[in-house]
């Protein structure tokens, strides 16, 4: 169940409850008034109760108030949820050329790209496909006039081979320059988004499915890629392309 599916299940029981534990209430101060008499002629004490039906108008306005509060909250956490999640390594000199984040396949609930299956089209991108080995990626290059708003590439992994009995890992390494920065890792990334706008160098991405046995060694990224039977290898020259004269 997804935070913002709970919180609107959630609202009409907090309104019924409160409601509940006002006529509680209600009911026994109306009783309490009754049996000393107040009701007869005798000074009241204390201040009269809200009607019930305009307490429960104030109690719906209210708790629709939070409710749409909690929504809009929830919804901007996905999104920056959706192109936050992982981490990058710092390139040379300690600056940062690609800033690469994965996004798992429940990162896509309540964002943006909700719904997306690979192989999808995505807009406001221009996709294109390439196999390399058991790996077919899908990589989403994001439009010119998107450019600075989304990240500038998404790509999408995906094998047909039998990975039953392994573990994905990856590692990429952007250079441009004198400058160099690698990322890798493991686990189950759905995408990978790559924020990347001043960068013009070049990108060696690697994808790899290894024995789940090397789980349990000290085998680095490099060692356990080389062992690996199902794997591919995506280059991206991300210069970009000389205005015409």
């Amino acid at each position: 169940m997804t935070p913002i599916f709970a919180v609107i299940l959630a609202a009409p029981l907090v309104l019924g409850i409160t409601v509940l534990i006002y006529m509680f209430y209600y009911r026994r101060k109306i009783n309490k008034r009754l049996a000393e008499g107040a009701i007869a002629g005798k000074k009241r004490k204390g201040k009269p109760m809200m009607p019930p039906i305009v307490f429960v108008l104030v109690t719906i306005i209210c708790v629709s108030a939070v409710t749409a509060l909690l929504i809009v909250v929830l919804s901007l956490f996905s999104f920056k949820n959706f192109t936050s999640t992982g981490g990058s390594q710092n390139g040379f000199d300690g600056d940062m050329l690609v800033d690469v984040n994965t996004v798992y396949k429940e990162d896509l609930e309540n964002s943006p790209f909700e719904g997306y299956k690979t192989g999808d089209e995505i807009r406001g991108y221009k996709m294109h496909t390439k196999k390399s080995g058991d790996i077919t990626f899908y990589c989403y290059f994001v439009n010119d006039n998107m450019q600075g708003f989304l990240p500038r590439v998404i790509v999408v992994p995906d094998t047909a081979a039998d990975t039953s009995g392994t573990s994905m890992g990856f590692i990429m390494k952007a250079e441009e320059g004198k400058k160099e920065q690698n990322f890798n890792g493991g686990g189950e990334p759905y995408m990978f988004t790559m924020d990347c706008d001043t960068f013009e160098g070049d990108i060696r991405f690697e994808v790899f499915y290894f024995n789940d046995e090397m789980n349990d060694t000290s085998l680095n990224w490099d060692e356990r890629s080389e062992a690996s039977k199902i794997k591919g290898v995506l280059e991206l020259d991300m210069a970009y392309p000389v205005p015409e004269e």
